[in-house]
């Protein structure tokens, strides 16, 4: 690095005497020697371009190819985050409907849904409704027959 500047302060100079020692006249002779001067200068700043890109290659090549298992860890992370996100949201908006169907309070009823995956799809499998509150007094039987038609799975009932 000591070298490279030592040079580069050198060319600086040598294209700077040589842009004052040239004559200005009408005669191409200066402008083609201050070209010159000025390319060698710019050959000097370039000098450690190569180098420097061997080494970025080298460098490139010695790091461990863990892209692809990082980017697998992400995909797999967001993909339960996004399952266990639709999961809930699928409970909530059952309670949702069964509120709305047999005019339920939602802080009374609670909704368990056991899944089953097959190829690669979530399905639910059994589901159970906590009853709490006024809801225990509903016809749990009316609700487990509304929740077999609908999702097509057995439905238990439990009061707390």
């Amino acid at each position: 690095m000591k070298t490279y500047l030592i040079s580069l302060l050198g060319a600086a100079f040598l294209a700077a005497a040589i842009g004052i020692l040239t004559p200005e006249g009408s005669g191409g002779i200066g402008k083609h020697v201050r070209l010159l001067s000025v390319l060698v200068l710019l050959c000097v700043i370039a000098a450690p371009l190569p180098r420097a890109w061997v080494r970025l290659r080298e460098f490139t090549a010695e790091l461990p190819d863990g892209g692809s298992d990082a980017k697998q860890e992400f995909n797999a992370r967001a993909n339960d985050a996004l399952d266990t996100a639709s999961r809930a949201y699928f409970a909530s908006a059952l309670v949702a409907r069964l509120t709305e169907k047999f005019s339920l309070r939602q802080s009374e009823i609670t909704c368990a849904i056991v899944w089953a995956e097959t190829d690669g799809e979530a399905r639910p499998a059994r589901v159970t409704l906590i009853l709490t509150g006024s809801a225990r007094w509903h016809d749990p039987h009316e609700l487990e027959r509304y929740v077999t038609d609908l999702l097509g799975c057995p439905c238990d009932t439990a009061i707390a």
